[in-house]
């Protein structure tokens, strides 16, 4: 099991979308369970969007975050409470849960100290079998959340294949490769991307232009994607839609990056190298 980032850039590329996507697809084995968190500081977008505001902002990060000051088993405690169950239309609601986001980016400032025990608890959970989606937004892979990103199996960048797409994960590639390298990360072989296919650019131009493997690609629906930003109407076959369609199997090449990423980093030279005791075989 893993603990997968989503992170995105300015322009809106859809990294919500897509993290509702895949959590909608997500394989499940038996008692295993996936979690949405949303954790980008500008504030969640789920409860007003997919969710069409139906659902009352009294559970999130926010409350779990306060209550990790009160509660003497701190944030496991308070975790589970704080989920929403997702109803997936095939019964497996109890099993695709929801950490909803803070509901003001006011609200960011006062979370400086906790987002390392939140990843420690995502470590947690990922330990016991359950896998985790990180929602960071455009903003939460940098900064104070950006423990998250560090501490994650992957982190995915999510790009269109347009210039400007391009030109805004250049900037943010450079950064998140010396943050991922520097003492506190885990490497940049975690890192990724996940291409929207918009524009006239593939996966072979992304790859050449940004030097990121391309994990994997979703299509650009705009009309599909409403049902999950916005709340829109959803019909029967939005299940074997095109956008959930490729979302589902987005799922194994996104598991088979975090499988060959943690062979890597358990392979014997490379477990010397990293307990500082490097040396020939």
């Amino acid at each position: 099991m893993a603990v997968i980032a989503l992170a995105g850039l300015p322009g809106a590329p859809g990294v919500t979308t897509t993290a509702l996507a895949l959590l909608r697809t997500w394989p499940l084995e038996e008692g295993r369970r996936v979690v949405l968190a949303e954790c980008d500081p500008d504030g969640g977008a789920i409860l007003a969007g997919a969710l069409r505001g139906e659902a009352t902002a009294d559970r999130g990060l926010r409350n779990l975050t306060l209550s990790s000051r009160t509660h003497t088993q701190g944030l496991v405690d308070a975790f589970w409470p704080q989920l929403l169950v997702l109803d997936d239309g095939k019964g497996n609601e109890r099993n695709r849960l929801l950490l909803p986001g803070l509901t003001s980016p006011d609200q960011a400032p006062g979370l400086a100290p906790v987002w390392s025990q939140l990843a420690d608890l995502f470590a947690g959970i990922e330990k016991h079998g359950h896998d985790v989606l990180v929602d960071l937004g455009r903003s939460g892979a940098y900064g104070p959340s950006g423990i998250l990103a560090l501490r994650a199996d992957a982190v995915l960048l999510v790009v269109r294949g347009t210039l400007r797409g391009f030109h805004a994960a250049a900037t943010r590639i450079k950064t998140l490769r010396a943050q991922m390298d520097g003492e506190s990360g885990r490497g940049s072989g975690a890192l990724g991307l996940l291409l929207i296919s918009e524009g006239p650019y593939g996966p072979r131009e992304a790859e050449a232009e940004l030097g990121v493997r391309v994990v994997a690609t979703l299509p650009y629906r705009p009309d599909e994607a409403a049902v999950l930003s916005d709340g829109a109407p959803e019909n029967a076959k939005f299940t074997r839609s095109k956008l959930m369609s490729a979302a589902r199997d987005a799922t194994t090449p996104i598991r088979q990056h975090v499988a060959t990423r943690r062979a890597r980093l358990t392979s014997p030279l490379q477990q010397r190298l990293l307990n500082g005791v490097a040396g020939a075989s």
